[in-house]
């Protein structure tokens, strides 16, 4: 059952081109949602370093709140934040922030990467954490502030991932939230202690992490009297909780933004060989279960291209790709060739005459080939998700598409017509729903089992079928097989 009480809750969904802040109004078992804060904000170069305004970040955050106030004619009832993964603050002993936090696509640890491997072996960290080492992950962020600054040793005192550093400065107590923990490398599978071995193995002292404490839970207060919720931290975290699953559902996911995030929600870690050999990492879901996933380059491929041609119509670009042919190639998006920013349609154009000598024509072929390359990238990793669940995964089950993919008319219906799967299109702001829905689950005014009945009272979703006109699973599978036969070599 529901509870009939009236929230209202403010999500603010973070991400790394702005701050958004999203007013959830909980009437009558159903929420309402409205956009009302959006701030843009980028990395910065702060001599050679990228970095994270983070003063803008703030500024947004508590814009935020007054604007949300004066919607209401009141304070909200709570706020939640969520981030994306793997970057972080260091506190001092006064409790005041180090330096700006750095970015995740900052060049330095490249530098230190072989030395951490040797410290510790990919193979024992993903053992020890069950999270896949990428050298992203704050574990090799931390690992390279420490060998450029041997002094940060002495000098920290507290590490805060980001969402808990923002939380941190809008007045909760120094801790972290389970489910964000849990995608640094540097927490124990499930994310119920920090793993001592990683931090051992990495001279990352063991002082500088944060009591661990659960998702959906209070984590204090704002100045102005405002319940500040943990709602999961991870954006990815906060949009699988708004797909409604109970806790011992086995489904297929794809949270479509920058990146694409493709994952099996399970019960727990899945920690056996098959499941590192596909190259798969386990973070912590907002209700405790465990997100099994690949994460993988997305829109961020589009955005560059769209930057580049100076072009911020998106719908326009992908309306203009549906009705242009197919080049009737795919690219790997996760080349390295990719991971940094600037001129993306002259690397795509490049990398497909290295390994096809054809290349796409003007803008709306290059988006049709991002979007079937995504596409193909999905279908790559949901035959490794099912391979590895195995019988726990309905191998007729839908893939639930949520996230800005969903947006988009095209990419479901090449993911449906890829993967060989029938695709629920849920809503564009999982993220900032699923913040929501842990914020009133946190303050008791819904409960936890009433979750999917609030979600289908308040969304609708689409399904889209594996076979239609724009996109034919015949030509798909074709794709794929090329790309396997360019980059066997």
């Amino acid at each position: 059952m529901t509870s009939t009480d009236e929230h209202h809750a403010l999500a603010l969904d973070l991400g790394s081109s702005s701050v958004r802040a999203v007013l959830g109004s909980y009437r009558q078992g159903a929420i309402s949602t409205e956009e009302v804060f959006r701030l843009h904000h980028q990395a910065v170069d702060d001599h050679g370093t990228l970095t994270w305004d983070l003063e803008r970040i703030m500024d947004g955050a508590r814009r935020s709140i007054v604007e949300a106030t004066e919607r209401l004619g009141r304070a909200p009832d709570s706020i939640g934040i969520d981030t994306w993964g793997v970057d972080y603050g260091l506190l001092d002993a006064q409790g005041e922030l180090l330096r700006a936090p750095r970015a995740y696509r900052d060049g330095r640890m490249a530098r230190w990467a072989t030395d951490l491997d040797r410290a510790i072996s990919p193979e024992a960290a993903w053992r020890a954490t069950g999270i896949l080492p990428q050298q992203i992950n704050t574990v090799y962020q931390l690992y390279a502030d420490l060998r450029q600054e041997p002094d940060l040793v002495d000098r920290v005192d507290r590490f805060l991932p980001l969402p808990d550093l923002v939380a941190h400065l809008l007045g909760a107590p120094v801790e972290a939230g389970r489910a964000i923990a849990s995608t640094t490398g540097l927490a124990s599978p499930g994310a119920r202690h920090w793993a001592s071995q990683v931090l051992e193995a990495t001279g990352i002292p063991e002082r500088w992490m944060p009591p661990l404490v659960d998702d959906a839970t209070v984590a204090g207060m704002t100045p102005e009297g405002i319940t500040i919720v943990r709602p999961g931290g991870h954006d990815t975290a906060c949009a699988v909780h708004a797909l409604g699953l109970r806790g011992h559902e086995v489904r297929l996911f794809i949270s479509s933004g920058s990146w694409s995030l493709i994952g099996a929600a399970v019960p727990s870690p899945i920690l056996d060989g098959a499941a590192l050999r596909a190259g798969l990492t386990n973070e912590v879901r907002t209700d405790g279960g465990i997100r099994l996933l690949r994460n993988l380059t997305g829109f961020w491929l589009l955005q560059e291209c769209q930057r580049s041609w100076n072009e911020p119509d998106t719908g326009a670009l992908v309306e203009a790709a549906g009705e242009c042919a197919s080049l009737g190639v795919v690219i790997d998006p996760d080349d390295e060739l990719f991971a940094s920013p600037g001129d993306m349609p002259d690397k795509i154009a490049d990398w497909c005459r290295l390994h096809y000598k054809v290349a796409p024509e003007g803008p709306a072929q290059t988006v049709r080939l991002i979007l079937e390359s995504l596409a193909c990238a999905h279908a790559a990793y949901a035959q490794g998700l099912q391979d590895v669940v195995g019988d726990q995964l309905d191998p007729a089950a839908p893939i639930h598409l949520v996230g800005g993919g969903a947006r988009n008319s095209l990419l479901p219906a090449m993911t449906a017509a890829a993967c060989h799967r029938r695709v629920v299109v849920g809503t564009p702001e999982a993220s900032a729903l699923g913040n929501i829905l842990a914020q009133l689950e946190a303050a008791d005014v819904l409960d936890p089992s009433a979750r999917g009945e609030v979600l289908r009272r308040s969304i609708s979703s689409v399904e889209v079928d594996s076979s239609g006109a724009i996109a034919d699973p015949g030509a798909f599978d074709a794709m794929r097989e090329r790309l396997d036969n360019a980059t066997a070599d």
